[in-house]
């Protein structure tokens, strides 16, 4: 059974052991770290007391938005809800806690995922909002995605 929470006291080396293999070709083990320390907010989902899948996201400044810097679930288990699971939880606290959009950067050829954001809501960008200046710069083979929260 998968147990999706809310930044609880969650152990990093559980966080890095899920996130490590999937973002490897962006991250090693220090930058992961630094990473994963500098997220307001982190979401993840557990199964038998194993991490599963986390999003690590934070505060876009006075813009009442949130970015997610990482998203993942494991590579063996995907493609059985818990990305589609962990996305709804996000949503819905999101939209709780009066945040106005979700912002997000994945690769224009990891298909899967942009499916996953797009099933959620997300829609692809190719304009540049001002909030933008305040996130991370990526190389052209990244796709920002904007989900607008009503």
């Amino acid at each position: 059974m998968i147990k999706i929470s809310y930044n609880l006291n969650y152990q990093l080396s559980h966080l890095e052991n899920l996130l490590l293999p999937l973002f490897k070709k962006y991250y090693d083990n220090d930058s992961l770290r630094v990473t994963i320390e500098s997220a307001n907010h982190i979401w993840c989902a557990y199964e038998n007391h194993q991490c599963v899948g986390c999003a690590l996201m934070t505060d876009i400044g006075s813009y009442d938005g949130l970015y997610i810097i990482l998203f993942g679930v494991s590579e063996s288990l995907q493609r059985r809800g818990i990305g589609t699971r962990l996305l709804k939880k996000i949503i819905k606290w999101s939209r709780k806690n009066k945040h106005r959009f979700i912002y997000l950067h994945t690769e224009y050829d990891n298909e899967s995922a942009i499916k996953l954001y797009e099933k959620a809501g997300f829609q692809k960008q190719f304009d540049h909002p001002d909030y933008t200046k305040e996130l991370p710069q990526f190389d052209s083979n990244v796709l920002p995605m904007l989900l607008l929260i009503k």
